[in-house]
């Protein structure tokens, strides 16, 4: 029975670190906010 428990607890952290992967992949793939330009410091 531990092996089933072995297993997914494998299957679990696996999960975890994709996901985790995924996330950071996300966060610093997106393309940056568009700077706006205030009129009154004009630049």
């Amino acid at each position: 029975m531990h092996w089933f428990f072995t297993g997914l607890l494998i299957a679990t952290s696996a999960g975890v670190v994709a996901f985790t992967g995924y996330l950071l992949r996300r966060l610093f793939t997106t393309e940056p906010a568009p700077t706006t330009i205030l009129p009154e410091t004009g630049q």
